[in-house]
């Protein structure tokens, strides 16, 4: 993939993984000049929302574009991708929780396992969880997601005619809207959720195409969206007790599924309207956040240890400058980790041996 391509989706990258670390960081109440700025940094979800979107898009595009479309390049691939700085967190949240403990801590072998295999999800804000993320770090819900949308996809590309794709993506994903309003669980939750990163698939077919992207080319990817976010609508009518039992029950079922369809829908004709305005001040909002985007993944699963729940720095009687110092710290353990440990040991693991096919 040539990036001065997509460097806007680098931006977004790199601007989605800070956001969700200032909706973790900052307070809800930021009062300035007596209006409260605080309110624009409380849309964490509808930044994880863009990282499944802009998936989407990169892993079609990137699929149709390798030579090599076996599954075991593919699962190799996206294994790597997501287990390797993963693997880095999970110790990294270990060991500060023994060090907190003064002592060996409990590894939670069931969790971990869990989290291993992507069953995790918010346990506070869900029913029918089968684990919480691990270690308490939070953010790890959406790794699940995003594991299981690569599965579905793969399956779904290879398996079902590409006439035909489409068409039972939608049906599928309709299903699984109408059953989570009887039992909502793992299963039919990632199913639903995969028609959010299929808009970005849906964004990267057309561009593959040479179509322009435009309303009447997405309108009918738009009207399945809708019905889904329908009947989430009667699910959060049906379910309304919910909101009294989660504490945070805008970021609960059953309002949270809704809100991010109804965010998705948005972001789909925002993104064709500032495309037709040939992108006007896109640069100037987001351009300097695409520095960000070759270790964004790193700096969103590792925020929670490294600026949300630090205190190393509590000795600075200064809240600004030690939380602007986690974040810097935590920009270069993320590049590290991801742009430099990764990229070798990716590097190591794809190199092609003589009289080997694999790229």
């Amino acid at each position: 993939m040539h990036k001065n391509k997509f460097e806007k989706l680098e931006a977004l990258r790199g601007f989605a993984a800070l956001y969700v670390v200032l909706f973790h960081t900052f307070p809800q109440q930021i009062n300035l000049l007596g209006i409260n700025v605080g309110v624009l940094f409380r849309f964490g979800s509808e930044a994880v929302i863009v990282f499944f979107v802009l998936s989407g898009f990169v892993i079609k595009y990137s699929f149709e574009k390798s030579n090599d479309k076996s599954f075991k390049n593919y699962f190799k691939r996206r294994f790597i991708r997501l287990y390797i700085p993963l693997i880095f967190i999970f110790i990294l949240g270990y060991l500060i929780k023994s060090y907190s403990e003064g002592a060996l801590a409990n590894p939670e072998w069931s969790y971990l396992l869990s989290n291993l295999f992507m069953l995790q999800d918010v346990i506070s804000q869900k029913p029918n969880v089968i684990a919480p993320p691990y270690m308490g770090n939070g953010v790890l819900w959406s790794l699940s997601y995003e594991w299981w949308f690569y599965m579905f996809f793969f399956i779904a590309t290879v398996y079902i005619n590409n006439k035909n794709l489409n068409k039972w993506i939608n049906i599928t994903v309709i299903i699984s809207a109408i059953s989570y309003l009887f039992y909502p669980f793992i299963v039919n939750r990632i199913v639903m959720y995969f028609a959010i990163w299929w808009t970005g698939a849906r964004f990267a077919d057309l561009y593959l195409k040479g179509n322009s992207i435009t309303y009447k080319a997405m309108l009918p990817y738009a009207a399945v969206l809708i019905t889904v976010t329908l009947i989430l609508a009667l699910n959060f009518y049906l379910n309304f007790n919910y909101t009294k039992i989660y504490s945070y029950p805008l970021v609960a079922f059953p309002f949270i599924e809704l809100r991010h369809f109804v965010f998705t829908i948005m972001l789909l004709f925002t993104a064709i309207t500032w495309k037709n305005l040939n992108w006007f001040g896109f640069n100037t909002l987001f351009g300097v956040f695409k520095y960000l985007a070759p270790c964004s993944y790193v700096i969103y699963i590792s925020h929670h240890y490294l600026v949300v729940k630090a205190t190393y720095l509590n000795f600075i009687n200064n809240t600004i400058i030690e939380y602007g110092l986690y974040i810097i710290l935590m920009i270069l353990f993320s590049y590290l980790i991801e742009a430099i440990i990764y990229e070798r040991i990716k590097k190591y693991l794809f190199i092609k041996p003589i009289n080997n096919n694999i790229p």
